[in-house]
């Protein structure tokens, strides 16, 4: 060590700052300094007896489990610093805090010699006594000691463990946006204006630090800036559809009760008593509800003899019916009955007529699922039929002076009508359009032509006549506005690049109140006015925000990117970078994907944490690949029929011109994941490719047949993948795409993930290629997560999983397999 950097450590020791240890000198870093909160003075309680009624002796060390609330916060403003050798008060209790950076995931052993008696806390989780597992980032520590009378406790702390090099203890800057941060605390959960615009309802999730998830509901006057109530646990409560009261249903002894309650004043009226048990539609002249309700079909015994390829599922054979309540007179009267079920999708606006739809699944025709629309007429009770056995439709509601509909559906719907594909394609089925049926002339008319976005939510409003749309917009979720007669559109420009939720009032130049995130912030609400402005003024709004919660934290930054392949098109994607990144070092690489139908969203909190494996020392690179909604028809239709073979080449090309464009990328220690279809494409990659270092694959699909076959929606999701091919008619793509039957090509280590209970991708579709590799001698591991469906719900389960993700790419891409082994993996 030379001279410099020696008075450099010695200097850092004495103030406090700051202490490393280099690799070659010791395994023992010293925390030279915390954060102090105490002393606190124990109190000896009046004892009536030497025992309890349960025979229990007076333990004083009680007051450390008493106090462990306090120990899990932060540190406070009245903390004072310590330094190595301050006595600590006897008869007393303290509570230390430090942190710990950790470049790599690190276990080390907390040595404190000269304190005898204290609990640990790891960001306010209680740890395991004298052993530190500390993942990549910041680690707030925090001790409570207790100390009696006797006690001769001195502040004298050290880390122990053959990575201690890669720490830092007390780290002065900001620290990096971490998988706690993304996972615990307060976030939206959704948002609901009352019709005026007055009134806000606004809903927050908490997830604590033991997993659990609590709900608060809030009502704003937002005219007066006013809170009216806040209370714990999710309201379920809607606006009525034309005036600015609430209603709600209550199960009474005469029955389920329909009531409403005034905002301003907060009273409750009974409207309805002895509705039947279901969903509820009200009228927007409030003159009647329409209630679905569901019957269970035919059950069957210890043998069951299936209907159809559906029956498997569990509820299949219950149907649901449509009951229409009249408020006026309390009656109740059936409005349809029969084998299959009936859904109301819209109430005309004067109440006079309803709009149902009625989907027939067959087997033998294709596409398998076709749609019969129906006008019932209340006051004559005729049933008009406006199309029958229609395919690719998804939604239907009427114009506000219920003249048209507007139905929301693939481009192959109204026999391909707004297709855009080129000839030979077959347009993608999640690729969602808008059509408008004319009810004089019977006739449909494409509203979207030339337009690249997919629609995910749209709403026709009653006040301004607009037609508002939330739309997967390339790798964002963008809010438009689309003039039905001139068919103008409007993208309007918002902070958040991911719209995930959103309320628009039902007035001209009405209120929208939206909640979303971008690449580098999320948890952000806002208030603005929608007109023809495409840049609206938003106003924050909210009781979280990211600045609160994360004001200082250092986020990796998030960089749209994109390059043009050998066929001459254009591949969108993005990138974070490590919040302290070096261009002078060269980063291991992670490359995400989903594959096909819908794109990865630029957002920071997400399932997959790419913000947070970046600051755990990897570039993230994210690609859109061919297949994908969003950037138009003809690029989503490049999903069917080709599972995997223009996804691959864009994928396999993009991170070969990412690596050739930036030389920070160590080009031999690249990783890639993905799940479901872009599990599959993990699989499928490494039989085409060997520019990955190691490969992730969560419910992946590695026989396509078998998935057709076997999973609840494989031969239906089939329809968007590959519509019209069969294993008979074209086995050379169940083959030939197959990742299990190009096994010997695969020599990447691969780790395979799947929840036992997947009902989507069977967990054979990661058992067959696992047992194939394992023939091969090939280095591959396979995780099952117990009781897990598709998508890791459980929280501890989630955070398992997480782990073992992250421990697989520090083994094979930072060459560290320490957290690996400590998993208990081999």
């Amino acid at each position: 060590m030379n001279t410099p950097l020696r008075l450099f450590t010695l200097l850092s020791l004495l103030l406090g700052l700051c202490s490393a240890v280099h690799a070659t000198q010791s395994d023992t870093l010293a925390v030279p300094s915390a954060l102090l909160d105490g002393p606190h003075r124990l109190h000896r309680p009046f004892r009536t007896d030497s025992l309890t009624l349960g025979k229990k002796a007076f333990d004083p060390t009680e007051v450390m489990r008493y106090n462990r609330g306090r120990a899990q916060l932060p540190p406070s403003s009245h903390c004072t610093s310590i330094t190595t050798g301050t006595p600590l008060t006897p008869d007393a209790f303290h509570i230390l805090h430090f942190t710990v950076d950790a470049e790599r995931w690190t276990k080390v052993k907390l040595d404190a010699p000269r304190m005898n008696r204290f609990d640990t806390f790891i960001n306010g989780t209680s740890g395991q006594a004298g052993e530190l597992r500390l993942r990549p980032g910041r680690t707030r520590i925090s001790l409570i000691l207790y100390g009696d009378s006797t006690a001769r406790d001195t502040f004298r702390l050290a880390l122990i463990g053959t990575n201690a090099r890669y720490l830092r203890v007390n780290e002065a800057a900001p620290r990096k946006y971490s998988l706690d941060d993304m996972t615990f605390g307060e976030r939206f959960y959704g948002m609901r204006l009352s019709p005026s615009g007055r009134y806000l309802l606004t809903y927050y999730n908490n997830t604590r630090l033991n997993g659990e998830t609590t709900y608060r509901t809030v009502l704003t006057d937002l005219t007066q800036n006013r809170i009216l109530f806040r209370r714990e646990g999710y309201e379920h409560v809607s606006w009525m559809p034309r005036r600015d009261a609430l209603y709600f249903t209550r199960q009474t002894d005469s029955g389920r009760q329909f009531l409403t309650i005034d905002p301003a004043t907060m009273t409750e009226r009974t409207l309805a008593t002895g509705l039947p048990d279901g969903h509820l539609t009200l009228s927007p002249d409030e003159r009647f509800l329409v209630i679905s309700v569901s019957d269970e079909g035919p059950q069957a015994g210890a043998l069951k003899l299936l209907f159809t390829p559906d029956d498997r599922m569990p509820n299949w054979r219950s149907r649901s019916s449509l009951f229409l309540y009249d408020i006026a007179s309390g009656t109740t009267q059936r409005l349809t009955y029969g084998k299959e079920s009936m859904h109301l999708t819209d109430i005309a606006t004067d109440g006079s007529r309803l709009l149902l739809m009625r989907t027939v699944m067959s087997p033998t025709q294709s596409p398998f699922d076709r749609s019969d629309v129906f006008e019932y007429h209340l006051t004559t009770g005729r049933m008009d039929t406006l199309l029958t056995a229609q395919p690719w439709l998804r939604h239907a509601q009427y114009s506000p002076d219920a003249r048209q509909i507007l139905f929301t559906a693939t481009p192959a719907a109204f026999d391909g009508i707004g297709s855009e594909v080129l000839p030979g394609q077959q347009p993608q089925g999640f690729d969602v359009r808008l059509f408008l049926y004319d009810l004089a002339t019977r006739k449909a008319t494409p509203l979207l032509p030339g337009f690249c976005p997919s629609v995910d939510h749209a709403e026709w409003h009653h006040a301004d006549g607009m037609i508002y749309m939330a739309c997967t917009d390339g790798y964002d979720r963008t809010l438009w506005r689309l003039n039905p007669k001139t068919r103008e559109r409007i993208r309007y420009q918002l902070p958040t690049t991911l719209v995930q939720g959103f309320s628009i009032a039902d007035t001209r130049h009405p209120r929208l109140a939206f909640y979303g995130q971008t690449g580098t912030t999320a948890r952000d609400g806002y208030l603005t006015r929608l007109t023809e402005r495409s840049t609206p003024k938003c106003i924050p709004f909210g009781e979280v925000s990211f600045q609160k919660a994360h004001g200082e934290v250092r986020t990796a930054s998030c960089t749209p990117w994109q390059f043009t392949t050998t066929r001459q098109d254009t591949i969108q994607g993005f990138y974070y970078l490590p919040a302290d990144f070096d261009a002078t070092k060269h980063y291991p690489m992670l490359v995400y994907y989903y594959g096909g139908c819908v794109p990865t969203t630029r957002q920071l909190e997400f399932h997959y944490p790419l913000s947070v494996l970046a600051n755990m020392g990897y570039v993230v690179l994210t690609l859109e690949p061919s297949g994908a909604t969003g950037f138009g028809q003809e690029f989503a239709a490049r999903h069917v029929n080709t599972w995997g073979q223009m996804s691959a080449n864009d994928i396999i090309e993009g991170t070969k011109a990412f690596c050739a464009a930036h030389p920070f990328v160590n080009a031999k220690k690249i990783g890639c994941m993905g799940a479901s279809y872009g599990g599959f494409m993990t699989q499928y990659l490494q039989t085409r490719t060997d520019i990955f270092a190691a490969a992730v694959s969560h419910a992946g699909i590695s026989n396509i047949a078998s998935y057709w076959g076997g999973g609840y929606w494989g031969y239906t999701y089939g329809e968007t993948a590959n519509y019209g091919s069969f294993p008979w008619n074209n086995p050379r793509l169940f083959t030939e795409q197959s990742p299990l039957f190009q096994a010997d090509k695969i020599h990447t280590p691969l780790l395979l993930l799947h929840g036992t209970s997947d009902t989507n991708v069977p967990t054979n579709e990661s058992q067959q290629l696992f047992t194939a590799l394992r023939i091969l001698g090939r280095e591959v591991s396979y995780i099952q997560v117990d009781g897990e469906d598709h998508v890791i719900g459980d929280f501890h389960k989630r955070r398992q999983w997480q782990d073992a993700i992250m421990a697989w790419f520090a083994k094979h891409l930072q060459d560290d397999g320490t957290w690996w082994k400590d998993l208990g993996y081999e």
